[in-house]
């Protein structure tokens, strides 16, 4: 069972937050999206949707190929490799959906948007946003959190571009904790 904590929106791109609902893809995979509800939770907490949307299975399906599409060329980015044609194949079709119309209320002057389709809409801006982001420059910018069982992939915004970890407080917490432990041992050990 998953947590209420269920979510991460850290990597810095709606784009890469939806293949890190996949927990620990190097070790022991959990796929956060697996419980029922859990991917329509996704899309509204991720601000894609205003409310709980009824997806079908088929939707569900759809969400986890764009998931795993995205995955495979972000992750072929990160390290370099030619980027694989399937995975950009689904991305591009993806892109291909409609987008919501912004319309402009008079009275209270506000931008409201209107999908006739919220879910294809929802694809639709997390599969461009992930065509923006490795068709860009940006995409050198990818990495996977060096923590050897997480391989979360984010984007590294920091100014030395040496950011190691997808969070400091999970898994650079983990890391740091394990070099100090390995540093008491040895310190034990030599004296």
């Amino acid at each position: 069972m998953i947590n209420v904590d269920e979510f991460r929106f850290n990597s810095g791109r709606i784009a890469l937050d939806l293949p890190a609902t996949v927990r620990r893809r190097a070790s022991e995979p959990q796929d956060v999206l697996a419980p029922s509800g859990a991917p329509a939770r996704w899309l509204r907490d991720a601000g894609l949707s205003h409310e709980l949307l009824a997806l079908s299975p088929e939707q569900t399906s759809d969400l986890e190929k764009l998931r795993e599409a995205i995955w495979a060329v972000a992750d072929a980015a990160a390290a370099e490799r030619d980027l694989p044609a399937d995975a950009v194949a689904t991305l591009n079709e993806m892109a291909a959906l409609p987008l919501a119309v912004p319309k402009l209320d008079a009275k209270s002057v506000t931008v409201k948007l209107f999908a006739d389709d919220p879910f294809q809409t929802a694809l639709a801006t997390i599969a461009r946003d992930a065509i923006d982001l490795l068709g860009s420059p940006l995409r050198t910018r990818i990495k996977a959190c060096e923590q050897p069982d997480c391989r979360m992939l984010f984007l590294d915004t920091s100014r030395s571009s040496r950011r190691r970890w997808c969070s400091m407080d999970r898994c650079g917490s983990r890391a740091k904790g394990a070099a100090f432990r390995a540093r008491n041992r040895q310190d034990a050990h030599e004296h």
